[in-house]
């Protein structure tokens, strides 16, 4: 019990920023119309080591030592020395993201003379932290062999020949493990710990790419859970997951938590904190959160519907979250009236895997004068791995979901994110050597 007092009280938005988060966009001026350009973290500048730049006292001037010219180059423009961000030429069609100083050459910047500069990105990294409840209620079979009141009032599994809830769930999650990719960084996190309302300020087992040995240690940490028992501390295993990510400076890209459960909250009643404070603050920092409800959470319906909706991961827009009744809210992934759970937390395991796993860059922060990006001149290109002239440019489709026929890309989490949507995606994802970049400057080309 002095560990529930010690956990309990903690709370999310006491956290110190991570020393190590976050993206850094570096612009590194140059003479007259270069600009050079360096994201660190989930994006980077082309690291092209460009000597000289375009150079020339005409329109279109010819090209300087190690540079790129070309036609409506800039008039005047100064010769220039890039460093490990490559240059980009301003003004004229003959701009490009890097010169020839070793490294690829970069992709031309649009025609148009609107174009003014573009950051090479790459797909954001998935790090997921699964919570997952091992309360008594675990221990039942699932209905109709036990009915979700009858396992509240005597958690014991009636039918030895058949599943129990927890072991549906130790099965399902081995199954995603085993089916993400290596890029992933997985964790696992138990509640309680200690068969009352404890939790544990750390992982059993870390956020770490799921490689063989991580699988092999979640496999274990699964394995080696006894007979589920105890309470229900949703809501203090949850703040501490988003204290646990939010600390790890080295965790970088997109953040996770997947919180399971088949129960409502019995050992913390102040769900209005986590509401309106936690998981604001958790979002504000790029963690995500998203609620799988299995059966016997009926009673927790409108809480993890209202988690999943302010953690960013609503089933649509129009969903419930409106807390009318503690029994309704369809936010969530709700299992509780699942003829087939196995197949049902399979689908949504898978789900939750593609959102996460999904094709996300960061949007840049400011412009190379440092002023606010406008967010109605962004674009996004796309070279395919090995011919950098043969260039995809991704329209924006916001008008259809991402996951429901749109095929571009869209703004997310308040235009700090852009995601690729449909099969575009899908390219990108299997070209390991892919190209993206966002481009500044030109008025945004949208699917008509």
């Amino acid at each position: 019990m002095p560990e529930r007092s010690t956990m309990l009280t903690a709370r999310f938005s006491d956290c110190p920023s991570p020393s190590g988060g976050g993206s850094t966009l570096r612009f590194v001026a140059t003479a007259a119309a270069v600009v050079g350009l360096v994201l660190a973290c989930s994006a980077s500048g082309n690291e092209s080591g460009n000597t000289g730049g375009a150079s020339g006292t005409g329109q279109g001037g010819a090209s300087g030592s190690g540079g790129s010219g070309g036609s409506g180059g800039s008039t005047g423009g100064a010769s220039a020395t890039g460093g490990a961000a490559g240059t980009i030429n301003l003004g004229g069609n003959a701009g490009s993201v890097a010169g020839t100083g070793g490294g690829d050459s970069g992709l031309p910047l649009p025609d148009g003379g609107c174009a003014y500069a573009a950051v090479e990105s790459t797909l954001l990294p998935a790090n997921i932290l699964v919570v997952l409840d091992r309360s008594g209620s675990m221990n039942c079979n699932l209905p109709p062999i036990t009915q979700s009141a009858d396992c509240e009032a005597t958690p014991v599994q009636v039918d030895t020949t058949q599943p129990t809830k927890w072991a549906v769930v130790v099965g399902g999650l081995k199954d995603a493990f085993g089916a993400l990719p290596s890029s992933a960084s997985v964790g696992l996190a138990f509640f309680n710990n200690n068969d009352v309302c404890g939790v544990n300020s750390t992982p059993s087992v870390g956020v770490n790419l799921l490689d063989t040995t991580q699988i092999a240690a979640l496999d274990n940490a699964l394995d080696s859970v006894p007979v589920p028992k105890g309470g229900t501390p949703i809501v203090g295993a949850t703040i501490v997951a988003y204290k646990h990510l939010h600390e790890q400076a080295q965790v970088q890209g997109n953040k996770f938590v997947v919180l399971i459960t088949d129960g409502k909250e019995t050992c913390d009643a102040d769900k209005v904190q986590i509401l309106q404070t936690e998981i604001p603050k958790a979002v504000s920092v790029n963690i995500r959160t998203f609620v799988i409800g299995a059966p016997g959470s009926e009673p927790a319906r409108a809480l993890l519907s209202a988690m999943a909706y302010l953690g960013g991961t609503a089933r649509s827009a129009t969903c419930d979250h409106s807390a009318s009744a503690p029994d309704q809210g369809d936010c969530h992934f709700d299992m509780t009236t699942t003829q087939d759970f196995a197949a049902d937390l399979a689908a949504g395991l898978a789900a939750i895997s593609g959102q996460a796993l999904g094709c996300e860059l960061d949007v840049p922060a400011a412009d190379p004068n440092g002023r606010p990006v406008d967010y109605n001149r962004v674009n996004v290109r796309y070279a395919r791995a090995g011919d950098a002239n043969d260039i995809v440019d991704i329209l924006q489709d916001p008008a259809r979901p991402c996951d429901g026929g749109a095929e571009g890309w869209q703004y997310a989490q308040d235009n700090r994110k852009i995601v690729l949507c449909g099969s575009i995606c899908n390219d990108v994802k299997a070209d390991e050597k892919a190209r993206v970049e966002v481009v500044l400057g030109c008025e945004t080309a949208v699917v008509k």
